[in-house]
């Protein structure tokens, strides 16, 4: 399969940021009704297809490939800053973005300019809309791609979207991959077992390749062997990071950290990396990765504490309450909850009441959003619970008001089921008490970063 750019899709003038990324979009889905790939199994083939056309821009750097269900935004944080700090210029490529799409493609850490994704996008676009079936996260993985090249970085490290053996990311030749916490997600992509899940993760696998992996449940871990073996994979499990106090709480994170850890050292082994223990400390006691079970900066005189998550998973949510509960004890608090419409609802809600009598529902502004009067339904089918007190909130600023007035006065506030619900109210917070996150917060590049337009009629009436 080739490419050719198709020049009567070239704009005939200069694309603002707001503009490319609306024609990023263009044809996104966020309802469901999507349609479904033909055929699936040569996504593959069309991006390196398109990526060929534009000089394989992903071959100019190495590359650090991270899947699994919890954790690999994380892990694949605390990998570049390993990198980073041991002198190496890198690249970042992460998904979803918390406040601006320019969040999903850093060099040395920072985030693309606007100036440069809206270069990038209109370079792009010829190839792009010539290519049939390619998704919108394939797309802005040709993006990124791109900007890695031509900031020269020497490393990238790239997390997969969604599973990994179809994900667009799966055309890499990674030097090491690492795999975290398996568990059950997005089913209706990557199948109903753990098996089949685990399948599909263990796609990034390269032959010859090491791969380090969280400890998985059994079902998992036989996948994960056996897939390893047929490619003749060294496969290891990783122990927790104690080397230093990590900024992410959780015994999770002290897995993400070792498989980041791991990875790096093997990069080491093979040659490829310089090693410095005193360097590697740093860049993973200095990862900034926000969301992540954060507790938001109190005001001057104190006030109810919030601790923001992306749970978005039952498994998830069960790991943000026991690493809350380390910590709070028997401390009262209040959700704050709201989940996207393609996810398994009812488990994660019978945690949440099963936890806390507290909860005020809200609907985030991601059109995936799932509407706070089904999420109603769904406690309403769930057994009655003593004491229980169900309340919705128009906004994430009145939901923070509203769990601040029925929790109790020594409690704390969580606010978690989505990474959209963690990220609106960070920016609610950040509304409530202005200037207490730092000012290199990602939050305050939101506060520059566009709406999306309207698209144009016609690409080349732009």
């Amino acid at each position: 399969m080739s490419i050719r750019a198709a020049p009567e899709l070239v704009p005939t003038r200069r694309l603002t940021y707001e503009e490319a990324i609306g024609v990023l979009f263009h044809d996104a889905r966020f309802d469901g009704r999507a349609p479904r790939s033909k055929d699936p199994e040569s996504r593959l083939e069309r991006m390196r297809a398109v990526l060929a056309a534009l000089d394989n821009p992903q071959e100019r750097f190495r590359i650090v490939h991270v899947t699994g269900t919890k954790g690999k935004g994380s892990t694949s944080a605390y990998t570049e800053s390993i990198l980073r700090h041991l002198g190496y210029r890198t690249g970042l490529f992460t998904s979803p973005h918390l406040h601006t799409f320019r969040e999903r493609m850093r060099v040395d850490g920072q985030l693309i300019s606007q100036e440069k994704c809206a270069e990038l996008i209109q370079r792009a676009l010829p190839f792009l809309e010539a290519t049939p079936d390619l998704t919108v996260f394939g797309r802005i993985t040709v993006i990124a791609f791109l900007y890695f090249a031509e900031a020269e970085v020497d490393w990238a490290v790239v997390e997969v979207g969604i599973g990994g053996r179809l994900d667009s990311t799966n055309i890499v030749r990674p030097e090491v991959c690492g795999i975290t916490h398996i568990s059950k997600d997005h089913m209706h992509i990557l199948g109903e077992s753990l098996e089949e899940i685990a399948g599909e993760k263990a796609g990034i696998i390269k032959r010859k390749k090491p791969v380090f992996s969280a400890p998985q449940k059994q079902r998992a871990k036989e996948v994960l062997r056996r897939v390893a073996e047929d490619m003749e994979a060294p496969l290891s499990e990783v122990q927790l990071y104690r080397r230093a106090t990590l900024p992410l709480v959780g015994k999770h994170q002290q897995i993400n950290a070792g498989i980041a850890y791991e990875m790096v050292r093997a990069l080491h082994r093979a040659g490829l990396v310089q090693w410095d223990d005193q360097l590697v400390d740093s860049g993973l006691v200095q990862t900034k990765w926000p969301c992540r079970i954060e507790w938001l900066p109190q005001p001057a005189g104190g006030g109810m504490p919030l601790v923001v998550d992306c749970a978005h998973n039952r498994d998830s949510l069960e790991i943000l309450l026991s690493t809350v509960a380390a910590t709070q004890g028997g401390r009262p608090f209040t959700f704050v909850f709201g989940v996207n419409s393609d996810k398994d609802i009812a488990p994660m809600l019978e945690l949440a009441m099963a936890a806390s009598p507290r909860i005020v529902l809200v609907q985030s502004r991601h059109p995936k959003a799932l509407p706070v009067r089904e999420l109603r339904a769904v406690i309403g089918s769930l057994p009655e619970g003593e004491g229980r007190k169900v309340v919705a909130a128009p906004s994430m600023d009145a939901a923070i008001g509203t769990a601040q007035e029925i929790t109790p006065t020594d409690g704390y506030i969580v606010g978690t089921g989505s990474v959209f619900v963690a990220a609106e109210l960070r920016e609610a917070w950040n509304g409530l008490y202005p200037g207490l996150l730092q000012g290199d917060d990602w939050i305050h590049e939101a506060n520059t970063d566009p709406p999306l337009a309207p698209l144009p009629p016609a690409y080349g009436t732009v």
